[in-house]
């Protein structure tokens, strides 16, 4: 069990302290599920309530209690891999959920209404940020600390110490947000698809980079795209291809900046006369 959750907690003296795990029961296999949940201790909530969407409540998260007292007892190594945050809160556990919640839905300023793994390790990096919202105090009230789990397994803090003095009753709030931070959180189609084109193509653009930082490379040079004129999706990859290989040689991207426009000017495909340079060097 102690390798289950963040060997801090052990250390912990404030009493008035609880500890939580958001679990998705969809990583863990139907036939297994009752099993590893039987043998949880301490209590649990779902997040989604949604009596018209049954499996987003069957296999969706679940805020569940760890029984630090007991936990040499309670066998929850099932749920290990189905843990996505670890949280240590002032608030009881029937009052968190109803306090976490809300977050599982994104609304944009059009109304668009999208389900929210929150505390997914990129979610909650931006979250965590935006104290300028309003409701950021309702979202962090309470909360000591936010550990999630690294491939290798061991725990990384989120953070630690309250993000806000708030700690009042966080019911009825909604997780509204403008445009800028609804595409970050949401994602743009065309960096998914861009994402996924290069990890598989080109993997080694991506090296030494994590989520949010891969995520902001490809959105600033679409961005730097738009402004060259460069339009063709096509183009548009491997404009964004050329400017993550060459890393942060500034040389370089201008000469990729000018290889771009010249491809506009020309109306020629950015590839194609990519493959003519090249073919030229090699002569």
């Amino acid at each position: 069990m102690i390798e289950c959750v963040p060997r801090e907690w052990f250390d912990r003296t404030d009493e008035k302290l609880n500890f939580f795990m958001i679990v998705e029961l969809g990583f863990i296999k139907p036939t297994e599920r009752s099993v590893a949940l039987d043998q949880v201790t301490g209590k649990m909530w779902p997040l989604v309530n949604d009596d018209s969407q049954p499996h987003l409540v069957s296999e969706g998260a679940w805020l569940i209690q760890v029984d630090l007292d007991q936990n040499e007892q309670a066998d929850i190594s099932a749920l290990a891999d189905a843990s996505q945050a670890w949280m240590a809160a002032y608030s009881e556990g029937e009052q968190f959920s109803r306090q976490l919640a809300p977050a599982m839905c994104c609304i944009s300023p059009a109304r668009d209404v999208r389900l929210l793994r929150f505390y997914c390790p990129e979610i909650i990096e931006i979250l965590k940020n935006q104290v300028e919202h309003s409701w950021f105090d309702k979202l962090f009230a309470n909360l000591e600390s936010w550990h999630w789990r690294t491939e290798s397994r061991k725990f990384r803090m989120a953070f630690e110490s309250p993000l806000t003095t708030k700690s009042g009753n966080s019911d009825e709030w909604t997780l509204e947000v403008d445009k800028d931070l609804w595409s970050e959180l949401v994602g743009n189609p065309e960096v998914d698809v861009l994402i996924s084109c290069l990890t598989k193509d080109a993997p080694e653009v991506f090296e030494g980079l994590n989520g949010l930082v891969k995520r902001q490379k490809v959105r600033d040079y679409l961005a730097k795209a738009d402004e060259l004129g460069v339009m063709e999706d096509d183009d548009r990859k491997t404009y964004v291809y050329l400017e993550m290989a060459t890393g942060s040689e500034a040389e370089s991207s201008e000469e990729i900046s000018k290889l771009a426009k010249r491809a506009v000017s020309m109306q020629k495909p950015l590839v194609e006369l990519l493959d003519s340079l090249i073919e030229q060097g090699n002569q």
